[in-house]
């Protein structure tokens, strides 16, 4: 319980704290590359939309063998470099979700220190009223005697 040291397991709750940064900003790095990653198959995707219409423009109007070429091998590169972002994508965004699951795991421990510490902290409490009442009627019923 409480004592003259306070709470027995602070140095516990004080790892767990640290812990749970920790897993806090690997959360957050986990998210960043996450989202940086999205962007970056967003623009993949983006520039593919814009050289389709301007392939289907210039098709309309009348294209060389030599843009056909150069618009056949933009395509097959641009396919291959978004399939490859895809799984990035899906890689990251499942490392994320794991740094999450990790993160709330670590919070729960902090917070379940935390609750015994306060738990801990109101009986001690109580217990330290309770002598008080005990001794101020002690000092009440003395005064009485006294007289």
């Amino acid at each position: 319980m409480m004592h003259k040291q306070g709470f027995q397991l602070q140095q516990v709750l004080n790892y767990r704290k640290e812990v749970e940064k920790v897993r806090k900003v690997e959360f957050a790095t986990a998210k960043r590359e996450f989202e940086s990653a999205t962007e970056l198959l967003d623009r993949h995707e983006a520039e593919a939309d814009r050289a389709r219409v301007e392939y289907n423009n210039k098709q309309a109007a009348g294209i060389t063998a030599s843009e056909l070429q150069m618009y056949g091998d933009f395509f097959l590169r641009k396919r291959s470099d978004i399939q490859s972002q895809r799984l990035q994508v899906d890689t990251l965004g499942r490392e994320m979700t794991e740094k999450r699951e990790v993160l709330l795991d670590a919070a729960k421990e902090k917070k379940a220190l935390e609750l015994l510490k306060e738990k801990q902290m109101l009986a001690f409490r109580r217990e330290m009223a309770a002598k008080e009442r005990a001794f101020l009627e002690e000092l009440a019923v003395q005064k009485k005697v006294a007289r």
